[in-house]
């Protein structure tokens, strides 16, 4: 494959993991207030399931973001492939603590005596304010910040050595930094603009291999 086209495998690859975390997105338990556990025991399944599947989700966004760069050797693909690793590791890390520890600490403490339950609500709060945990934590911090970075290298490289349209890099940039913040309405639209900057590559390569046979010299 060359930087300029997909198999159709590879294409619905790009399509369908971000329209699939998308939706699954959607389903994310929302809530306001620094208490963790009144936000999540009475939601702690759908809680877990979103974010084991986030979990899986990570790795497979970036590998479409790979796609986007495969075959492109300028520094800007360099930084971006090496970004990639970096999210995929620490904001995997972050969600299995995250995402799925809490659940798990909230179902734990969903089955204690009411009388206990205080007390373990206090234990989630704890465990979510760890600093490689929380929000703006170390691993959420460096996972968020590889993820921009990766999707800004991308679309300079695309720029750069496939001439895409400008919207292409900006809606990746965009991206980058609302997928970074995952729960609803972010993540979904971030996720959404994704599926549109590769529908635009898609359609500028289409059109550029279209004009080229029309810019050959024809023979006399």
């Amino acid at each position: 494959m060359d930087s300029a086209r997909f198999s159709r495998g590879e294409f619905a690859f790009l399509i369908g993991v971000p329209l699939a975390w998308a939706v699954l997105l959607l389903f994310h338990p929302t809530g306001e207030g620094d208490d963790i556990y009144p936000q999540l025991r009475d939601d702690v399944t759908p809680w877990l399931v979103v974010h084991v599947g986030t979990m899986l989700f990570i790795p497979l966004l970036a590998v479409a973001v790979y796609l986007l760069v495969h075959g492109i050797e300028n520094t800007a693909a360099r930084v971006c492939r090496v970004a990639l690793a970096t999210f995929a590791l620490f904001y995997t890390a972050w969600e299995v603590l995250m995402g799925i520890g809490t659940g798990i600490l909230v179902q734990d403490v969903n089955g204690l005596p009411a009388a206990e339950r205080a007390t373990g609500s206090n234990l989630v709060n704890d465990f979510t304010d760890n600093i490689f945990v929380r929000d703006f934590g170390v691993f959420n911090v460096i996972g968020s910040l590889s993820l921009i970075t990766a999707t800004v290298a991308a679309g300079i490289a695309l720029r750069r050595q496939a001439g895409v349209p400008l919207a292409v890099p900006i809606l990746l940039g965009l991206c980058g930094f609302m997928i970074s913040a995952h729960p609803p309405p972010f993540g979904p639209t971030g996720l959404v603009l994704f599926i549109a900057a590769v529908l635009l590559y898609a359609r500028s390569q289409a059109a550029a291999r279209t004009r080229a046979p029309l810019a050959q010299p024809h023979p006399t």
